[in-house]
């Protein structure tokens, strides 16, 4: 009796902090989409002439969503690490570490992109501070590429315990849907139909993780 309360409690907790991952993608990727999204895209120009497009109460009101959403992804991680950790504690361990590390960097990458965003609108409008810009971008960009490594070396450990040992608690074909997988498929549909991509490109991190989360929860909702 004592160990099947257990079992419950813990598939309680589990779905818990996979829910609180999938509310991070969704309320994180609003406010990145407010804080970024426009119709004519240039998401990856140098000069981030695309912040100008966005309105400055758009660009406020995303900063704040996302920012204090964004610590919500810690505990969507360590649902990862419960539902892996069977293959193997210590790799999954390494997951929910890299992932919750990964994201407390995001979280930083974010928060600047206003500043950004603020100072692109004040060059558009006659002020000379393109030096100013440089220097955010310079202190801002290795953040997200944090984040980025970081997607690729989970992914790594997510393939070989999903595929390769078939011992942690989701299906083997959840292991075609590794972050960087997700995430480059991203990439790939922005470029190859902008039309579409436009739209998906701003919340990348944050689509690919609720993919990730949803299926995440559809796996443990059958522990």
């Amino acid at each position: 009796m004592t160990d099947h309360s257990h079992v419950k409690t813990n598939k309680r907790e589990i779905m818990l902090m996979g829910y609180a991952g999938l509310t991070a993608a969704l309320l994180v990727g609003i406010g990145e989409f407010a804080l970024q999204f426009n119709l004519e895209g240039g998401y990856e120009a140098a000069d981030y002439a695309f912040f100008g497009r966005v309105p400055i109460e758009r660009l406020t009101f995303g900063h704040f969503l996302a920012v204090l959403s964004a610590p919500l992804y810690v505990a969507g991680y360590w649902h990862f690490f419960k539902m892996l950790e069977p293959a193997g504690r210590r790799l999954a361990g390494l997951v929910f570490i890299l992932g919750a590390y990964s994201f407390i960097i995001g979280t930083a990458w974010i928060s600047q992109r206003i500043f950004l965003g603020l100072t692109v609108h004040e060059i558009q409008a006659g002020a000379d501070l393109s030096s100013l810009l440089a220097a955010f971008s310079e202190r801002n960009e290795p953040f997200v590429n944090v984040l980025r490594v970081s997607m690729l070396l989970i992914s790594l450990i997510w393939i070989y315990l999903i595929l390769f040992t078939g011992r942690t608690h989701y299906p083997r074909w959840m292991g075609v849907f590794s972050p960087f997988a997700l995430l480059a498929s991203i990439f790939a549909l922005y470029f190859a139909i902008p039309a579409f991509g436009v739209y998906i490109l701003p919340i990348a991190m944050n689509a690919t993780h609720f993919i990730l989360f949803a299926l995440s929860l559809r796996a443990a909702s059958k522990l």
